[in-house]
C-alpha cells in the first residue's frame, strides 16, 4: 500500500512539473518584452500590448497620417505587427509616458477615427482631439499585440 501511495506521488508530481513547462509566461506591465514595453495585459498575464521604446515620427520629421501609418506599419524591432495605436491605448500610454521614455509635447497619431477625421493625443496635456484630415505634422509611437 505503501508502495502504491508513493507511485501516485511520484506520476502526480512528474505530472505538474511537465504541465508547468509547457505554460506561457507571464508578464508585467512595465517590463520590457517584444521590443517594447508592456502597457496593458489580459486577466492570464499572457497576452497584451507592448508600446516602442521610442518615437517612429518625431516631431522633427513629422509626417502625415499617411505616410506615419506606413512607417510605424514597417517597424519591426522585436519582430513585426506593429500599428498604431487606438486612441485609448494612446491615452493609456499617456499616463505612464514618465516611465516609458521621452516623448514630444506635441501631436501623436491614433489609428482611432470618425469618419473621416484623425483622432491625435497631445502628451503636453493629454488631451485628445480630432481633426478634419490627415494633412497635420504629428509624431507617431507604435504598439503591438502579444
Amino acid at each position: 500500500m505503501k508502495t502504491n501511495i508513493m507511485f501516485c506521488l511520484a506520476v502526480s508530481t512528474a505530472v505538474l512539473l511537465s504541465c508547468n513547462k509547457h505554460r506561457q509566461p507571464t508578464y508585467e506591465v512595465g517590463q520590457e518584452a517584444f521590443g517594447g514595453i508592456v502597457i496593458k495585459l489580459d486577466a492570464s498575464g499572457e497576452h497584451g500590448v507592448v508600446v516602442a521604446k521610442e518615437d517612429q515620427v518625431t516631431k522633427s520629421t513629422g509626417n502625415n497620417y499617411n505616410e506615419s501609418l506606413s512607417i510605424v506599419n514597417s517597424y519591426s524591432e522585436g519582430g513585426a505587427g506593429w500599428r498604431l495605436p487606438s486612441k485609448d491605448e494612446l491615452l493609456a500610454v499617456y499616463s505612464m509616458k514618465a516611465s516609458l521614455g521621452y516623448f514630444h509635447s506635441w501631436h501623436y497619431w491614433t489609428s482611432t477615427k470618425n469618419g473621416s477625421q484623425n483622432y491625435t493625443v497631445h502628451f503636453g496635456t493629454g488631451t485628445s482631439n480630432c481633426y478634419c484630415n490627415g494633412n497635420s505634422n504629428f509624431c507617431s509611437r507604435a504598439v503591438k499585440d502579444f
